[in-house]
């Protein structure tokens, strides 16, 4: 029902939420990103990609400055929400993963994990199909 896809430039986010709104549009794509380079986050509050002045490195793979124009309008249109995580989240993912199926992610591969977590725990979600 729902599916949750980090963010860091924004092309991985856009193309699977327009592909998921292409063949299944009642599946709601929920983006991801770290609390300090929350790029994505920044621009929609803005309502135009802008700077960070800062970009936090602990998720170094989506540790982005400002998203790409292109990703950033198809993240408006197709996107239905988004969530920010902090480090301590993100650890708790990479632990859950490595208890869980002995899985050793980085915290880039962590971070949808992390805000599927906290956007249960947030909107009390119960009985849905999830994935990330």
């Amino acid at each position: 029902d729902r599916v949750f896809v980090p963010v860091g430039g924004g092309g991985l986010a856009a193309g699977v939420a327009v592909l998921i709104k292409q063949l299944m549009p009642q599946i709601k794509v929920i983006a991801v990103e770290a609390e300090d380079s929350a790029c994505l986050k920044a621009a929609l509050d803005a309502g135009h990609p802008v700077d960070l002045p800062r970009v936090g490195l602990f998720a170094e793979g989506v540790a982005v400055k400002r998203i790409g124009d292109e990703t950033f309008r198809l993240c408006q249109e197709y996107l239905d929400d988004i969530i920010t995580v902090d480090s301590d989240a993100i650890c708790a993912a990479m632990k859950d993963l490595f208890e869980d199926v002995r899985a050793v992610a980085e915290p880039s591969g962590a971070l949808a994990l992390a805000g599927m977590k906290k956007y249960i725990a947030q909107h009390n979600i119960r009985g849905e199909r999830l994935a990330h």
